[in-house]
């Protein structure tokens, strides 16, 4: 267990930096002073991996131009404008994809940065999307994907999934579509049944308060299972810290609470609220070994020790995501999935086929 005090002196200089200038953001305070020693290349790359360069050019506006070099502001000024017009890019998309929802009658909820960007973050700008990620009713998949056709959108169905993951709620976001270099990921639930968890849109539709918009209590809750699961593999994405802090804000936590319970989560948000908190300094309480090491990675001032890394290789490879009840059924579905599971992936072909399609494809990713 280590406390936030451990963590940032552990920093390298530009990490500490970093830590520094986003607990001024959120905490609205002073922007730290200049390190002297600190290596400004190392720095401008740090903004660059971890997706907060287009806060931190703002942020250093506000310190002693002197002593930065003109590189610096260019780099980073470079990479802001690269943000603004990805940004604007997705949020053009995902508004024509809002109008067919409206058009066709189909359910459509934003998740993550595309509704987050706009309500929490201080400039369009501060909050960088990569992508689009939607919530659809799972029973109008068919619909989405002959309207996003007609509309040419390219489509790509998962291949991670079977009647018995369906069956079981172990669903993963079934499609994706494609235009422009915009890619949206459609979600059926907002969770994909991650330890044993599962939040089907019929449990959210009663909760809303406006169409096409999650209740902030819930996108709260979905970032925080999605950046739970990420940490819970060896990745997190800093910038989800960010969102679940600045999301926290806005709710109250008596019905954050209640909700979680309703839904059996309470948990792993907890612990993604936990980590958020720790890493923006707005508690005192000491964090797991394992999650430190993760913080400390995605800071590119250390390795992942080699028993944690082996912590996550169990996590990830061997640990069997059912029931022990339900585990014969899972095993078999394994190795036969059923006709439908191989066709979504493997075309039209005869079973047989499309099962040494995919022993190929499988072989071929190890």
């Amino acid at each position: 267990m280590k406390n936030r005090n451990e963590f940032v002196s552990g920093l390298n200089v530009e990490a500490r930096f970093l830590v520094d200038m986003l607990y001024a953001y959120v905490q609205q305070k002073d922007t730290p002073k200049i390190p002297k020693e600190i290596n400004w290349r190392n720095f401008i790359e740090l903004c660059y991996a971890t997706h907060f360069a287009g806060i931190c050019i703002d942020l250093i506006k506000l310190l002693a131009t002197d002593e930065i070099p003109d590189v610096v502001f260019q780099q980073l000024k470079s990479y802001q404008l690269r943000v603004i017009t990805s940004n604007e890019r997705l949020i053009y998309q995902y508004n024509e994809l809002e109008k067919i929802a409206k058009d066709e009658q189909l359910v459509l909820y934003p998740l993550k940065g595309i509704t987050l960007m706009p309500h929490l973050y201080d400039q369009p700008f501060h909050r960088h999307l990569s992508d689009i990620d939607v919530l659809i009713d799972g029973n109008q998949l068919s619909q989405w994907e002959n309207t996003l056709s007609k509309n040419e959108f390219r489509i790509k169905r998962r291949l991670a999934k079977s009647a018995f993951h369906e069956k079981h709620n172990l669903k993963y976001d079934p499609l994706q579509a494609f235009k422009r270099d915009a890619v949206v990921d459609f979600h059926i639930s907002l969770n994909s049944g991650f330890n044993h968890i599962d939040i089907p849109i019929e449990s959210l539709q009663r909760n809303q308060e406006h169409l096409h918009e999650l209740n902030q209590v819930d996108q709260l809750i979905f970032v925080c299972l999605h950046a739970y699961k990420h940490l819970y593999y060896g990745q997190l994405n800093l910038l989800h810290l960010m969102d679940i802090l600045l999301l926290k804000k806005e709710i109250s936590s008596t019905a954050l609470w209640e909700r979680c319970a309703h839904f059996n989560c309470t948990n792993e948000v907890q612990q993604a609220i936990n980590i958020s908190l720790f890493f923006f300094g707005e508690n005192d309480r000491e964090l797991p070994d394992w999650q430190y090491v993760i913080l400390k990675k995605q800071l590119h001032s250390s390795t992942i020790p080699i028993h944690t890394r082996w912590l996550f290789r169990y996590r990830k490879h061997f640990r069997i995501p059912v029931f022990w009840y339900l585990l014969p059924s899972y095993l078999w579905f394994q190795i036969f999935p059923s006709a439908a599971y191989l066709r979504q992936s493997d075309g039209d072909s005869k079973y047989v086929t499309n099962w040494m399609r995919r022993i190929k494809r499988l072989l071929s990713n190890r």
